[in-house]
């Protein structure tokens, strides 16, 4: 296999991750100021779409239009399709959400999915069952060489407005006073508002930005694939819902780091030989026996008070993480007389244990190394990367909702 086509997954599986990062964006958003997932976002995304490429079929964009007129109806229809979804989750939030503070959690999820259905059966009504198709006199053409690839330049305009965004929207949350607003609501919302935070306002505006992210989402969809079907975004809204969870509920890097490990999970997955996944393996054991030899008894050893701190008590710690097979599991079954030893001794299990796993995989995957998995594995591939991060790391790659100061 070449390094071509390698390459050209490589490129691929970005484009992918980028486009359920700005679905994934909105999801960890509405979770870091509400501790709740809005399961209509997926549908808020679809509506983005569909209202971009009606915009563009009314309007009657064909081959013959020059260039810049082109690039005036693209602008129209995006401004178009934003304020439509921006709108939309506005009234999600008013709606479904708002009038269910307070409640159990499991109201407004459900509330939430009550949208998502309406708002399918809503785009039937309205456009048909039929799918969407995007004029194709929209879609920049063409491809570039890089180092031998070609690329699509869709691909190259995907993934810098992607970036772009994602830029933005960390300045607004970093540098702004409505960022810094969402913030503090997402910290302590009754501190905020003892502080003169409007957080109805906050959080209405963080439905409104997501729902805009979204809507860019559809419309790179729609143009990426040349259509849209009224249920598209069930399946992208669980899919950049699973890239937040990966990369840390909450936390807006993790829902880029986790979009992009799915988005490269499902290419290299489906385009890949088991011999070359195998090394993928190869290169998580080495890092897992890093952490469980090296990192991981440094973070414990940090743990341990000043006055308890002795060579004898630190060599302890390392002979769990190191000796894990004995020194670990004789700990579990013994009886607990030390806490830091014990939660040590269990931390330590579960790194051996997901290392087995990785061993485990790289020596199959190597023993069929001419193998390659069909197109039809790729969604089990990517909630495969999914569980394994929940077994060994349920709060995400990067942690879940990192508090920061305001």
């Amino acid at each position: 296999m070449s390094f071509e086509h390698v390459f050209s997954l490589t490129v691929s599986g970005v484009t992918v991750g980028m486009i359920y990062a700005l679905i994934a964006l909105g999801y960890t958003m509405v979770y870091g100021v509400l501790q709740l997932i809005n399961f209509a976002h997926g549908e808020v995304f679809t509506v983005g779409g569909y209202i971009a490429a009606s915009t563009l079929i009314w309007i009657g964009v064909d081959a013959s239009t020059p260039l810049w007129v082109k690039l005036g109806y693209f602008a129209l229809a995006l401004v178009v399709s934003v304020v439509v979804t921006a709108t939309l989750g506005w009234l999600i939030e008013r709606v479904a959400y708002r009038p269910l503070r307070g409640r159990s959690r499991i109201i407004p999820l459900l509330s939430a999915i009550g949208v998502s259905i309406f708002l399918q059966n809503l785009l039937i009504v309205i456009f048909g069952p039929e799918p969407i198709i995007m004029p194709t006199a929209i879609v920049p053409a063409g491809f570039v060489n890089v180092f031998g690839a070609r690329v699509r330049i869709l691909q190259i305009i995907v993934i810098a407005v992607s970036l772009l965004l994602m830029a933005l929207l960390t300045w607004i949350v970093k540098g702004t006073r409505i960022g810094k607003a969402m913030r503090a609501t997402s910290q302590d919302r009754e501190a905020a508002e003892m502080m003169g935070i409007e957080t109805n306002r906050t959080i209405s505006f963080t439905f409104v930005i997501g729902s805009a992210l979204a809507a860019i989402g559809g419309f790179i969809v729609a143009m990426y694939y040349g259509s849209l079907q009224f249920d598209t975004g069930f399946l992208y809204g669980l899919k950049a819902f699973t890239a937040a969870v990966l990369g840390g509920i909450g936390n807006i890097p993790g829902a880029v780091v986790g979009s992009l490990i799915l988005g490269l999970a499902e290419n290299w997955g489906v385009g890949l030989t088991l011999g070359l996944l195998a090394w993928l393996f190869v290169v998580g054991l080495a890092l897992g026996l890093y952490i469980q030899m090296v990192h991981a008894p440094r973070r414990r050893i940090d743990h341990i008070a000043d006055e308890f701190r002795t060579p004898e008590y630190e060599g302890r710690l390392k002979a769990v993480y190191r000796l894990a097979p004995v020194v670990a599991v004789k700990t579990l079954l013994s009886e607990r007389t030390d806490a830091l030893v014990h939660v040590s001794a269990r931390h330590a299990v579960q790194l051996m244990a997901g290392n087995l796993v990785l061993f485990a995989f790289a020596v199959v995957f190597f023993m069929n190394g001419d193998v390659q998995f069909s197109s039809k594995w790729q969604h089990v591939i990517s909630f495969a990367v999914l569980m394994a991060i929940l077994m060994f790391r349920p709060s995400g790659i990067l942690g879940e909702n990192i508090q920061e100061k305001v």
